[in-house]
């Protein structure tokens, strides 16, 4: 059945491939005889012999089969990435493969598809059929062989062509000599060696053709299988921790000894829960009594604890009293203070109010000498003008005397006129 479901994917894949590259073929020449590919390199050496149109579709052909098998490659790192089988705590009856297989059935197509997926399940369908996992692990081993073997087969297509491209480029070079030489005689040669050799120039374009698209195959044809080996080293490793030391394993000539030491074993068990059963009954009273001293000691403890909070609020009660007497004695002396610096801001603003009063008197005072200085100053204007016009007039000598007497004559009004002045006068 694998073989019969390997052999259909294997031709519907080809028939993909092959129909594929014949479109692209066919749409390459359409493409390159174009007038305007004419004088390039491709044109050149992809179009001047039948062999090269067969080298052409062969590499399409070989190229197009490779990628289709790259592209397949990121589904099976995906797969590898994917939690396929519930934690294992320890080794499992082989009577739960098939749950394990119906849990895997439960993953999409395209997982179960996958290379991964469908060892797991191979293995698993091996464990139900033969009950025991005492050969698991030859059987993974043949598992792996057969992919590795798969892996082989898919390539054999770009293989082939690989090995014939050169072959037939060979070819080509040989038949382009043929028609360049054929039908010559030796005295023709000589007249048409221009021609000869030009013919000869262009057979080598028919290897060169092949040896390119063969080594860019071959060089493919290394990256995909490396790549696919790599994730089948993967598969091998992920399955082998998976399923190779989850299972039991039993040896068919000790099932006798394991079918007693399972009733030994039994009837050990029975023994040991009547056993726990009793323990379990003297830790209880155990418990019970514990607990009941537990809860006297609690209580005890409780009434000091009591005992103790009451006895600090006291303590708390009383200090609180004496606190708030100091504070009481304490506001009194503030308020206090507070009456005495009243009274000396009420002293302090009589005293602001005089010294107002002595301000306001000061500076009438100086008013008054400020408007004694202004007619002063006009006093010596007038003064200063009379100087000046007596000089002009050159009668100062008259002016000093009279104002010598009339400064006498002030000095005397100022001072007071003695009775003996009086009656001088």
């Amino acid at each position: 059945m694998l073989l019969a479901r390997l052999k259909s994917m294997f031709s519907r894949t080809m028939d993909v491939t092959f129909g594929l590259a014949v479109l692209l073929t066919l749409g390459y020449y359409w493409v390159i005889t174009r007038p305007g590919m004419e004088q390039t390199l491709l044109h050149r050496y992809t179009t001047e012999h039948n062999v090269e149109y067969v080298i052409v579709a062969f590499f399409i052909w070989g190229i197009t089969d490779t990628v289709f098998r790259a592209l397949a490659l990121p589904r099976e790192s995906w797969a590898l990435r994917e939690d396929w089988l519930p934690k294992q705590g320890g080794r499992e009856p082989v009577s739960h493969a098939p749950l394990l297989y119906a849990h895997l059935q439960e993953k999409p197509a395209w997982l179960r598809e996958s290379r991964l997926g469908q060892r797991l399940m191979q293995a698993l369908e091996y464990l139900s059929e033969t009950g025991t996992a005492n050969d698991l692990g030859d059987h993974l081993r043949y598992l792996s062989e057969l992919d590795e073997d798969r892996t082989h087969n898919n390539y054999g297509l770009i293989r082939f062509i690989c090995w014939v491209t050169p072959v037939l480029g060979f070819l080509g070079t040989v038949l382009h000599f043929g028609t360049a030489l054929g039908g010559l005689s030796a005295d023709q040669m000589a007249d048409q060696l221009s021609l000869v050799v030009g013919k000869m120039g262009t057979a080598f374009n028919t290897t060169t053709c092949a040896l390119a698209a063969s080594t860019s195959m071959m060089f493919s044809l290394f990256l995909c299988e490396r790549t696919e080996n790599g994730i089948l080293r993967a598969i091998d490793r992920r399955t082998e921790r998976e399923l190779l030391n989850r299972f039991e394993m039993t040896d068919a000539n000790m099932t006798p000894f394991m079918a007693a030491l399972e009733k030994a074993n039994a009837t050990t068990l029975r023994a040991m829960e009547v056993t726990v059963q009793h323990q379990s009954q003297m830790w209880s009273s155990a418990l019970e009594s514990f607990e009941q001293q537990g809860q006297q000691y609690f209580q005890r403890q409780a009434k000091l604890w009591e005992e103790a909070l009451a006895r600090i609020q006291q303590q708390f009660a009383a200090g609180d009293r004496e606190r708030e007497k100091r504070l009481l004695q304490l506001l009194e002396s503030v308020e206090q203070r507070r009456a005495e610096q009243q009274g000396d801001a009420r002293t302090t603003a009589q005293q602001l109010a005089t010294l107002r009063d002595d301000f306001a008197r000061l500076v009438q005072g100086l008013s008054g000498i400020t408007q004694g200085e202004q007619k002063l100053v006009e006093l010596q204007t007038v003064l200063a003008e009379n100087l000046r016009i007596l000089r002009e007039t050159q009668q100062i000598d008259e002016a000093l005397h009279g104002l010598t007497g009339a400064i006498h004559l002030l000095t005397a009004r100022h001072q007071g006129v003695s009775p003996r002045d009086h009656r001088a006068a």
